[in-house]
């Protein structure tokens, strides 16, 4: 990569799927920034050091947003909360970004705080089942979909963030918080309780997953996520999500009763229905 970022020093707050990740591609990058990084595990820290993957593990989180130009949370929701309502005066002058599958709580706590014109929200759509710094990997932006929610934040901020996130090879999405938020219950929420819905099913009638072929595998991959991520996610949005889920059962309750009709003429129908749904570009 030979693209440049308008940051000199980045601390990231957590090295797993997605903070790895993030380290390994600005390390990459033609002039790339100087990056120290705290991690819950210490033995992880000190491997992406020994990878040279990060120039220095900071001992406390603290340590890792004082004195930066970007400061990046990759950790679950409600870690990236608490640690905002912790770290705002180690921030000083930092743009914050964060890595997080919702916007608005933090949008909201940024404004709480008196930071609102610091904190630029960003949503990586890319990533994998996988965690801790093992599984990351420099190429998991490259070509993906991220969301940056600038809210109230300073133009030039939200600029030089978006920047960082095209230079790493991904496509910036700009989006409000709140709309942002919406998307994902259908767009990410839906698919990963879906997944973990079929797997109960499957595992109960008995199945493993060396029984499944592709398709059964690609439906229930995501029911490999880690629960840490998902559970203040899903709490967060849990009235929406609701929705989402009646509506697949209702859409479950009329499949049972097509299935029942001599005729699967409904069945069909609606697989026609979702094919040319699932055909368009």
């Amino acid at each position: 990569m030979s693209q440049a970022v308008n940051f000199e020093r980045v601390g990231i707050v957590g090295l797993g799927l997605m903070g790895g990740s993030l380290a390994r591609a600005l390390r990459r990058l033609d002039g790339g920034p100087r990056i120290v990084a705290f991690n819950r595990s210490r033995e992880e820290a000190e491997r992406a050091l020994a990878d040279g993957v990060i120039d220095a593990v900071a001992a406390t989180s603290e340590g890792a947003v004082e004195g930066q130009d970007l400061v990046v949370y990759a950790t679950p929701l409600d870690v990236v909360r608490e640690m905002m309502g912790t770290h705002r005066e180690g921030w000083g002058d930092a743009t914050v970004t964060d890595v997080a599958g919702l916007k608005l709580p933090l949008v909201r706590e940024a404004a709480k705080l008196g930071f609102a014109a610091q904190f630029v929200g960003s949503h990586p759509l890319a990533g994998g089942t996988g965690s801790g710094y093992s599984a990351s990997s420099h190429d998991v932006f490259s070509g993906e979909t991220v969301f940056v929610c600038g809210g109230e934040a300073e133009g030039e901020r939200v600029v030089a963030v978006e920047s960082m996130w095209q230079a790493l090879g991904a496509r910036v999405r700009p989006i409000d918080a709140d709309a942002h938020d919406r998307l994902m219950v259908w767009a990410s929420h839906l698919p990963q309780m879906i997944s973990n819905v079929v797997a109960r099913a499957m595992a109960e009638a008995g199945l493993t997953v060396s029984d499944l072929g592709p398709g059964g595998r690609d439906l229930t991959r995501l029911a490999q996520s880690s629960p840490e991520v998902w559970i203040s996610l899903l709490e967060e949005a849990s009235d929406e999500n609701i929705r989402a889920i009646e509506s697949v059962q209702s859409c479950l309750d009329d499949l049972r009763e097509e299935l029942s009709q001599p005729s699967l003429e409904g069945v069909a129908d609606l697989m026609y229905s979702t094919q040319e749904w699932r055909s368009e570009q």
